[in-house]
C-alpha cells in the first residue's frame, strides 16, 4: 500500500472524529492534525507521481 493511500485513511479517520463545531478553531487538535495530515498527502502525491515518471 502506498503511503499516501495510508494518509487518505488517517484523514478519513480524522473526519469521523471531528465534532463539527459550528466555527472551527485552529487551536482544535483535530483541525491542527487535517491540515498536517493534508499537507503531508499532497507530498506525497507529488513525490509518487515523480517517481512514476522516472
Amino acid at each position: 500500500m502506498l503511503q499516501s493511500e495510508k494518509v487518505k485513511k488517517v484523514l478519513e479517520a480524522l473526519e469521523d472524529c471531528c465534532g463539527k463545531c459550528p466555527v472551527c478553531s485552529p487551536d482544535c487538535p483535530i483541525s491542527v492534525a487535517r491540515r498536517a495530515m493534508e499537507g503531508l498527502k499532497y507530498d506525497l502525491e507529488q513525490y509518487e507521481g515523480k517517481a512514476e515518471q522516472d
